[in-house]
């Protein structure tokens, strides 16, 4: 005896005792929906679930079927009937005929646990960018820093966009240049500089700083606002703003 026949003789038992679907599951405390797949041949009861059918209906037929559904428990039958099961249940619980408020609890918390993962995932992601872009901006103005104490104009400026602007100073790249060329002939030294935020916005970064330097002599202090843009790959500055105090 197979499954399928299995089922259609569960099916003929119920029926010789006069009980419908509905009856015989009350005494064996299974669903309808369960008893109509076991009936219909499209699952593979556990022995557990066929003594509690059999003992209802009193009948005998279960020690007969203990090899039938040992077999159909094996690993490999398991797996080869699992994706049609998984696919009729998937389907079932989108019939809200039967134990609507029951499913609806399933696929709410389903896509909330989808939703909440993705949104772990997604967060994690960008904090990985914000961070790559953070340790990326950082490197670039170490650069800036050790260039300016060596007076390499040109080096500098590879760190400035096309577009780039100092304000209120410098309206353009080569206006940035001549400053800077300017204040190495003054004797500029940076005495110190101190990154006091930065913050990240796709391929926008926009960095606070005070920074302390010498010019003729003279000692200043200086906070300033730099912003950085993502260009090619590689974050320049197309804006910086300071003033002393």
């Amino acid at each position: 005896m197979n499954q399928p026949e299995l089922g259609k003789k569960i099916a003929e038992l119920r029926k010789a005792k006069g009980f419908t679907q509905e009856e015989l599951v009350e005494k064996c405390n299974l669903s309808v929906r369960t008893l109509q797949r076991i009936e219909s041949g499209e699952v593979a009861p556990r022995s557990y679930t066929l003594k509690l059918i059999f003992t209802a209906l009193d009948s005998d037929i279960h020690e007969a079927s203990k090899n039938i559904t040992g077999r159909f428990a094996e690993p490999r039958f398991n797996v080869s009937v699992w994706p049609g099961q998984f696919y009729r249940y998937v389907l079932d619980l989108f019939n809200f005929k039967t134990n609507p408020m029951k499913k609806i609890t399933i696929l709410a918390v389903t896509f909330s646990v989808i939703f909440l993962g993705t949104f772990v995932l997604c967060s994690e992601s960008k904090a990985q960018k914000a961070e790559k872009a953070i340790k990326a901006i950082e490197a670039q103005q170490a650069k800036s820093n050790i260039w300016a104490n060596e007076g390499k104009t040109d080096s500098l400026m590879t760190l400035y966009r096309s577009d780039a602007k100092v304000l209120p100073y410098c309206e353009n790249k080569a206006e940035i240049r001549v400053m800077t060329a300017d204040a190495f002939t003054k004797e500029f030294k940076l005495i110190d500089f101190h990154t006091t935020s930065i913050s990240i916005a796709d391929s926008i970064a926009v960095q606070k700083y005070e920074d302390t330097f010498s010019l003729q002599g003279a000692t200043y202090n200086q906070k300033g606002m730099t912003e950085w843009r993502l260009t090619k790959g590689k974050w320049l500055i197309v804006n910086d703003i300071f003033m002393n105090y």
